[in-house]
């Protein structure tokens, strides 16, 4: 195979397009270009062309790694679907994921623990509702188990479920009893609560409120 051209990648520095006769065209990136040598007009045999390529394979899924990390922190399941997006062989896809994990770029636990504090933060939350959401998120429940654990040491469900009611009680008032039982047990529910915390916060709210005699 013969290097008919190298290109620069616009918007994409130190990546150049390879170019050869009688083959697709790729991203490469110069250090790989510097390590092999490689300059326009070069002759490659077919192995040396499959080695090249997989070189610059791995550092674009590298490169595509560290682009979307930059941004936000992922799960391992979200990364591996976007590396899996670049078209690019998955034995190369999962060796730079192992990569990432081992060096602490990619941390399911980490990412968890940090989903739930924001979620937490953001209102109260059922233990059943978080570990659904992670399980959405693509995080395994023996990671989800760890992370809960670890973040609701103090949890105190009758508590939150109590102070969720009466936010909730003030977009109810002025229904009958029965009524305002209902929607505040089905708003507490959807929010993943069990029964004995719903029933608690019911019968504090209603049952014992002299508003619904």
């Amino acid at each position: 195979m013969i290097i008919t051209g190298l290109e620069p990648v616009r918007r994409k520095k130190g990546w150049f397009e390879l170019t050869a006769r009688g083959k697709p065209p790729f991203f490469i990136d110069e250090e790989t270009i510097y390590k092999n040598g490689l300059k326009v007009g070069d002759i490659l045999s077919e192995s040396r062309w499959k080695q090249v390529r997989e070189q610059a394979d791995r550092a674009w899924l590298k490169y595509r790694a560290f682009q979307i990390l930059s941004r936000r922190t992922v799960p391992e399941r979200e990364l591996r679907r976007k590396l899996t997006a670049e078209r690019k062989p998955a034995a190369l896809r999962d060796e730079i994921l192992s990569w990432l994990k081992q060096y602490g770029y990619i941390d399911d636990f980490k990412f968890a623990c940090a989903y739930i504090r924001s979620q937490i933060a953001g209102g109260g939350k059922s233990r059943l509702y978080l570990k659904k959401k992670l399980f959405e998120k693509g995080i395994n429940g023996d990671t989800s188990e760890l992370a809960l654990n670890a973040e609701l040491v103090n949890y105190d469900e009758d508590s939150i479920v109590l102070e969720l009611g009466r936010k909730k009680m003030k977009s109810i008032k002025g229904e009958s009893a029965i009524k305002a039982k209902q929607k505040l047990a089905a708003f507490l529910r959807s929010r993943g609560f069990g029964w004995d915390s719903i029933n608690k916060a019911v019968s504090t709210l209603i049952n014992n409120n002299p508003e619904y005699d």
